[in-house]
């Protein structure tokens, strides 16, 4: 069984194609390389490339870490793996290099899939500490406190990363991931769509976020219905609100999208 694409994005989240930020990143780049390797299904080049010059050069920070990377997408397919040969490679490569980025957050990718969740929190915290301006830190750290159910810890770390990417319309994620809480954990459909609309200014063609943003806007509208027809008991603050918003919002059409 094939795993979810979900936890391997977090590992490396912005290894986005861009050929400009690529250049700034040398490795950001041979990751990609490895990523798309791998959706191409010709990954056992890229190991056996890898790992050649793992042999050569076996004090190398990057290229031990890089291994490890295609080593992890070799077994990605495999329902039962712990990824040892990529986490010892990881390991490595923060050895010779403990202040390299990426290997934390790959090295919690490994302790996550392995149900370690505490190491796994300790080393997407281990990443902040290395690069607090990078936003996209808080968002990995963000969506493992919501995978435990830990959604005030979530909330503030999407928030965080929100204020810090707000130029990255790929952000946009964290602002759904932020309407899903107020709307399925806390009820506040107010706040809940104000960032699924952000989401979709983002992402105007993302299928999700629409959908989101149209059933938040038909709950408003039925509580708002059934305060008008009395039907409802609700806190005397959302009533007030209800009362003053403006619900002429319209819908999205998802079709085409």
């Amino acid at each position: 069984m094939k795993r979810s694409l979900t936890w391997i994005t977090l590992l490396s989240l912005l290894l986005v194609s861009s050929a400009a930020l690529c250049q700034e990143d040398p490795l950001k780049a041979k990751v990609v390389e490895i990523e798309k390797a791998y959706i191409a299904g010709d990954l056992a080049a890229i190991v056996t490339k890898y790992e050649a010059l793992a042999a050569e050069n076996p004090n190398d920070a990057a290229g031990r870490y890089l291994l490890g990377i295609a080593y992890l997408y070799a077994d990605f397919t495999k329902e039962t793996a712990t990824f040892d040969k990529s986490f010892d490679e990881f390991i490595k490569a923060k050895t010779l290099d403990p202040k390299m980025k990426y290997v934390n957050n790959s090295l919690a990718y490994v302790f996550w899939a392995r149900g370690q969740y505490d190491k796994a929190i300790e080393f997407y915290k281990a990443e902040i500490a290395l690069d607090p301006t990078y936003g996209w830190n808080y968002y990995n750290l963000g969506k493992a406190y919501a995978d435990l159910k830990q959604w005030d810890k979530a909330k503030s770390q999407y928030i965080i990363a929100i204020d810090k990417e707000k130029k990255d319309p790929r952000i946009a994620k964290a602002y759904n991931n932020l309407g899903e809480i107020y709307m399925e954990w806390y009820g506040d459909y107010f706040k809940a769509l104000d960032n699924f609309k952000k989401a979709v200014e983002l992402k105007p063609t993302e299928r999700l976020y629409i959908e989101n943003y149209n059933v938040t806007i038909k709950k408003l509208r039925d509580l708002k219905d059934s305060l008008d027809k009395g039907q409802t008991n609700l806190p005397p603050e959302t009533v007030d609100r209800l009362k003053k918003m403006d619900l002429k919002e319209i819908e999205i059409d998802t079709e085409g999208t």
